[in-house]
């Protein structure tokens, strides 16, 4: 379990991640948002996403991979795209990943990065940041994971990709193409410095958004298991119950 605190609007919540029990005591906020918890609760909402199993054999992880995107990923080694994975970033890092991001969520019209919980994340040693370059050095992807050492689990938290051309199909294939290659590079990684779950972030349980159901495809091409766990804000006292409404609604 991981457990950051952060403050949003002046409202102080701890976050808290993979909890297998539902425990509010020992926390310092008045609000706590579980997120993937394996416990239910009446105040919580089923959430899926799709998990590979790093402790398979090499050949077991590859095998449900499509073969698309097994495709994509070695045309991508073949043009030269370098990736690379850090797994203690700095306070500065995190800092310099969340412009990138916010750049490219203003672009697609996305809430731009959290980035009191990034920083929460980092200097809780739960944050974790991987780039993928094109051969001449331009930055085509990037992603931002909550990483739970004591699990082995990490959790897709941001993803973004070059967004210089995307109205150009040639330059989206090649952003494609190394996002699936960074993907990959990913779970060979963290499989080699013994974590043990890779969660590719959030597959939605209806099919009723087109936009959410084509990242979900793109998610389960890497031959994942869907999970269904439990998030939601818990208040932890009277104040937490006043604010409860608020954080429902986004603050």
């Amino acid at each position: 379990m991981i457990a950051i605190t952060r403050s949003k609007c002046g409202i102080p919540i701890s976050d808290v991640y993979f909890a297998q029990s539902i425990d509010t005591h020992p926390l310092p906020s008045p609000l706590c948002f579980f997120q993937q918890t394996s416990q239910k609760h009446p105040l919580f909402k089923a959430v899926q996403t799709s998990i590979v199993d790093l402790t398979k054999p090499l050949e077991e992880i590859s095998a449900p991979i499509s073969k698309n995107t097994r495709y994509k990923i070695q045309r991508a080694e073949r043009e030269g795209f370098t990736p690379r994975l850090t797994t203690t970033p700095s306070v500065e890092e995190a800092s310099l990943y969340a412009h990138y991001y916010d750049v490219f969520a203003r672009h697609k019209g996305l809430p731009t990065c959290n980035r009191a919980k990034l920083k929460a994340l980092c200097l809780s040693s739960a944050l974790l940041l991987s780039s993928i370059s094109s051969s001449e050095g331009d930055l085509l992807a990037a992603h931002a994971y909550v990483k739970d050492d004591s699990l082995g689990r990490v959790r897709l938290l941001y993803s973004a990709s070059h967004f210089r051309g995307m109205s150009d199909s040639a330059e989206r294939n090649k952003v494609g193409r190394a996002n699936r290659l960074l993907h990959w590079y990913e779970i060979l990684t963290l499989k080699n410095i013994g974590l043990r779950i890779y969660d590719l972030g959030g597959i939605p349980l209806d099919s009723s958004d087109a936009a959410k159901n084509s990242i979900a495809q793109f998610k389960l091409e890497f031959g994942g298991t869907p999970l269904v766990e439990y998030s939601g804000f818990l208040p932890t006292n009277l104040i937490g119950r006043v604010l409860l409404p608020l954080a429902r609604r986004g603050v």
